[in-house]
C-alpha cells in the first residue's frame, strides 16, 4: 500500500513538472510568436489583412497565398487587384514599373512612397526618386498599399499613397520551398527559398535565404538583325536573426539583412508610329539593336528590437547602392539636322534611317548617337520608431514616435557615341569622352519625424499625427562648375478617424496635408503641396467583404519633371515645372465574396473579388511649360495617363489538392498629353481588357504542378506613347512548371 502510494506521488510528480514545463515552453513559444508579430508590425503599414479591416484609412493587403496564386513576377499585375491604383505599361514585363495612386503621377513610381521591409527603396528616394530598380515579387510574401491621412507617418511623399513589399521572414520552423518552370519567348524561373530556426537548439538564432533567376527572349522582333529583346535577372537575399530568450527581462532581437540584384536587359525608349503599330505591335526598328540596361543593386540592413515592457524600440540603420548604365538611341542626325526620337517617328527620312532603310555613315552630319546613360545611386540612413500604449481620460493610447535620419545621392557620368547604320547593322565611328554629357552630383541630407496617437474610446477610434521634414538638396555639375542648393521644411499633419457601428460595419474618414520635395536639379519649382480628404464605410462578415471610399486631392501645386522617361528631351532634362492648381477625386469600391457556403460546398473555397476605381484630375489654372507631356494647359485640361474608368475580376476554384483562378482588369483609354474633349489620335492609349488564368494541381505530397497564361486571348493594344511612339502590351505568354514545399 505504502508502495503504491509512493509510486503514485512519484508519477504525480513527473507529470506535474512535465506539464510545467510544457506550459512553460508553450508560454516561451508563444512569446516568440508574439514579438517576431511587434517587430513586423513597425516594419509594415498594415500589418495584416484583419488589421487593415480597423484602419482609419483606406488599406489592402496582399498576402503570400494570393501573390502565389498567379507567380506574378510584375508587381503590376500584382496591384490590378487593388482600387485606386494605376499603372501605366511599359516594356511589358513590369521590370520598371509606373506606378501611381489616386490620380497621381505614374511615370517610374516617383510619386509615391515605395518601401521593402518598412525602408525606402528607391534609387534615391530624395535626390532622384523614379524608380529604375524594383524589387523582385519572387522573395515577397506580402504587399501592402496605404492611402489617406495615414500616409504621413512613411514619408517624405504623403499625398497619394504608400506602397510597401515584405520580404520573406525568418521562419520559426525548417522551410524548403522552389519553383522550376520554361514558357513563351524561352522563358526560364528557377526559385529557391530555404529558411530555419529550430535546428539551432533553443531557436534564438535563425536564418533565411532566397535566391532567383528569371530570364527571356522577349516578345519584339528587331528589324532586319534580329535578336533578343528579353532580359535576365538574378537575384538574391539572406537574412540572420538573433534573440534573446523571450522570458527576458528585456527581449532583443537583431536581424541582418543583405541583398543582391543584376539585371541585363535589351530594352528600347523607341517604340513605333501608329501605322507600324497597327501593322506589327512587336516590330522594333533596326537603330534599337544595340540599346541596353544593365544595373547592379546591393542592399544592406541591421535591424535591432527591443521590448522594455512598457515601451518598444526599433531600430534600423540601411545602406542601399545601384549602378546602371542604359545605353540607347538617344536622337538621329541627316543632313546636319538632328531630331529626337519623337520627331524621327513624324519625319519620313529619319523614319527610313530608325528602320534600317536609308544607310548614314557616321559622320557629324548623317549619324545615330546613341548615349550611355551612366549613374550611380547612395541611399544611407538609420531610423528609429518607438512605440507605447496606455489608457488615459478613459481611452486606450497607442502612441508612436519615429525619427530618420537620410543621405542620397545621384552620380551622372554620361557620354555620347556617333554611330553608322549600313544595309541595317550598327557600326561605331565616334565614341564620345566619358562625362561630357553629364557629369554631375544631385545629394540630399534629410532628418524626418513623425508622431502618431491612435486614440479608442467606446466605438470611435482618431488618429491625429503629424510629420516634420527638413531637407537639404544639391546639385554640383563639374563641367559648367554650377552649384545648386536648396533648403526645404516642410510641417505635414494629418487626422483619421473610424466609428464602428456594429462589428462588421465600420465607417472611416481623414484630413492630411499632401507633401512632395523638389529636386536638387530645380531652379524654379516650389514643393509640391495639397490637401487631401477621404470618406469611406467598410463591411467584413464571414463570407463577404466590401468597401466604398471617395477621395478628394486638392493641389495648390503640382510638380512635373522633365524627364526622357517622359519623352523630355534638350536641356531641359532634370528640370521640374509647378503646375498650380490641380484637383483630382474619385471613388473606390471593392467587393469580395466565397460562394462555396451559399451553394453548400464543402472542402473547397469559391473567391470572388471585383473593384471598380473612378477617377478625374484637372488642372485648375492655364499656363504654359516646357514639360512635354503638358505643354500649353488650358484649366479643365486632364492630366495624362489617370484613367477615368478601371476595374478588376477575378474567380477561383480552390480544393485542397488543386486549384484553378481567372481574372480579368479593365482600363479605360488614357491621354498621353494633357487636354480636353475628344482624345486626339496618337495622344491615347487603347482601353484594354486582359484576362490572365492561372492553376495548379498536386502530383506528389507538396509538389504541384502549375501553369500560368498572362493576356490568354492575345489582346494587341497601346499601353503607352512614352518616351517615344506606340508601345505595346505584353502578348499572351504561358508558362509551366513546378512548384515544390517542405
Amino acid at each position: 500500500m505504502l508502495i503504491r502510494r509512493k509510486t503514485a506521488l512519484a508519477l504525480t510528480t513527473i507529470l506535474a513538472t512535465a506539464s510545467f514545463y510544457n506550459s512553460a515552453l508553450a508560454e516561451e513559444e508563444s512569446n516568440k510568436q508574439n514579438y517576431a508579430k511587434t517587430v513586423m508590425e513597425r516594419v509594415m503599414v498594415i500589418g495584416t489583412a484583419e488589421r487593415a479591416q480597423d484602419l482609419t484609412g483606406s488599406a489592402q493587403f496582399i498576402d503570400k497565398e494570393t501573390l502565389d496564386q498567379n507567380s506574378y513576377t510584375d508587381i503590376g499585375r500584382v496591384l490590378r487587384a487593388v482600387p485606386g491604383v494605376n499603372i501605366q505599361e511599359e516594356d511589358g514585363y513590369g521590370n520598371r514599373p509606373n506606378i501611381g495612386l489616386r490620380g497621381g503621377r505614374s511615370e517610374r513610381s516617383a510619386d509615391i512612397t515605395l518601401m521593402e521591409d518598412g525602408v525606402l527603396i528607391a534609387p534615391a528616394p530624395y535626390a532622384s526618386p523614379s524608380a529604375y530598380y524594383f524589387p523582385r515579387m519572387s522573395r515577397m510574401e506580402a504587399v501592402e498599399v496605404r492611402k489617406g491621412s495615414s500616409t504621413i507617418k512613411f514619408g517624405p511623399r504623403t499625398t497619394s499613397g504608400a506602397v510597401n513589399l515584405i520580404s520573406s521572414a525568418v521562419p520559426a520552423t525548417k522551410e524548403i520551398e522552389g519553383l522550376a518552370a520554361y514558357g513563351s519567348n524561352n522563358t526560364r524561373r528557377a526559385e529557391a527559398h530555404y529558411g530555419d530556426s529550430a535546428a539551432f537548439g533553443s531557436g534564438n538564432f535563425g536564418f533565411v535565404i532566397d535566391a532567383s533567376t528569371d530570364a527571356t527572349d522577349g516578345f519584339k522582333a528587331i528589324d532586319i538583325v534580329g535578336g533578343d529583346t528579353g532580359y535576365s535577372i538574378q537575384d538574391i537575399m539572406g537574412k540572420m536573426k538573433f534573440s534573446t530568450n523571450p522570458a527576458s527581462d528585456i527581449f532583443q532581437s537583431i536581424e541582418i539583412k543583405i541583398g543582391a540584384t543584376q539585371e541585363d536587359s535589351n530594352e528600347t525608349y523607341l517604340g513605333l508610329t501608329q501605322s507600324d503599330f497597327d501593322a506589327d505591335p512587336y516590330r522594333r526598328y533596326a537603330a534599337t539593336q544595340l540599346d541596353n540596361l544593365d544595373t547592379d543593386h546591393r542592399q544592406y540592413q541591421l535591424r535591432h528590437f527591443a521590448d522594455f515592457g512598457s515601451f518598444d524600440v526599433t531600430t534600423t540603420a540601411y545602406h542601399n547602392q545601384f549602378s546602371r548604365n542604359w545605353y540607347r538611341l538617344r536622337d538621329v542626325t541627316i543632313g546636319g539636322v538632328t531630331n529626337g526620337l519623337s520627331g524621327s517617328l513624324d519625319d519620313a527620312a529619319f523614319l527610313n534611317a530608325l528602320q534600317g532603310l536609308t544607310d548614314l555613315d557616321g559622320s557629324a552630319a548623317n549619324n545615330l548617337t546613341l548615349r550611355a546613360n551612366k549613374r550611380d545611386y547612395f541611399s544611407t540612413g538609420v531610423q528609429t520608431d518607438m512605440a507605447t500604449q496606455l489608457e488615459l481620460g478613459g481611452a486606450d493610447h497607442k502612441i508612436e514616435f519615429g525619427a530618420r535620419y537620410h543621405y542620397d545621392k545621384e552620380d551622372r557620368f554620361q557620354q555620347e557615341d556617333r554611330y553608322a547604320i549600313t544595309d541595317g547593322i550598327l557600326s561605331l565611328t565616334s565614341a564620345g569622352a566619358p562625362g561630357s554629357q553629364a557629369n554631375r552630383h544631385a545629394t540630399a541630407k534629410a532628418t524626418a519625424l513623425y508622431v502618431q496617437d491612435e486614440i479608442s474610446y467606446a466605438n470611435w477610434t482618431f488618429v491625429p499625427g503629424a510629420r516634420y521634414e527638413y531637407i537639404n538638396l544639391e546639385r554640383e555639375d563639374f563641367n559648367n562648375g554650377q552649384i545648386r542648393e536648396n533648403t526645404v521644411k516642410a510641417f505635414v499633419p494629418g487626422l483619421g478617424l473610424a466609428y464602428g457601428f456594429t462589428d462588421e460595419l465600420t465607417m472611416f474618414g481623414g484630413v492630411h496635408k499632401g507633401f512632395a520635395p523638389p529636386s536638387p536639379s530645380s531652379t524654379n519649382s516650389d514643393n509640391e503641396e495639397s490637401i487631401n480628404y477621404e470618406l469611406g464605410a467598410r463591411y467584413n462578415s464571414s463570407v463577404w467583404s466590401a468597401e466604398l471610399a471617395g477621395f478628394f486631392n486638392d493641389y495648390s501645386n503640382l510638380l512635373g519633371e522633365c524627364t526622357l522617361s517622359s519623352g523630355c528631351s534638350g536641356g531641359a532634362t532634370g528640370e521640374q515645372f509647378n503646375a498650380g492648381e490641380v484637383e483630382t477625386y474619385g471613388a473606390e469600391f471593392s467587393l469580395g465574396y466565397d460562394a462555396a457556403p451559399a451553394l453548400g460546398v464543402s472542402n473547397v473555397s469559391l473567391p470572388i473579388n471585383f473593384n471598380y476605381t473612378y477617377t478625374r484630375a484637372e488642372f485648375q489654372n492655364s499656363f504654359v511649360s516646357n514639360f512635354d507631356e503638358w505643354g500649353n494647359v488650358s484649366a479643365g485640361d486632364e492630366l495624362p495617363y489617370i484613367p477615368a474608368h478601371q476595374f478588376f475580376v477575378s474567380a477561383g476554384v480552390v480544393h485542397p489538392q488543386w486549384e484553378m483562378h481567372v481574372s480579368g482588369k479593365y482600363v479605360a483609354e488614357m491621354r498621353t498629353q494633357a487636354g480636353s474633349g475628344a482624345t486626339p489620335a496618337g495622344q491615347g492609349t487603347d482601353e484594354s481588357f486582359i484576362v490572365d488564368v492561372a492553376g495548379e494541381y498536386e502530383i506528389l505530397d507538396q509538389t504541384r504542378l502549375f501553369f500560368t497564361a498572362d493576356n490568354l486571348f492575345d489582346t494587341e493594344y497601346v499601353a503607352a506613347r512614352r518616351p517615344a511612339g506606340a508601345k505595346p502590351g505584353k502578348p499572351m505568354t504561358a508558362l509551366a512548371g513546378l512548384k515544390f514545399k517542405f
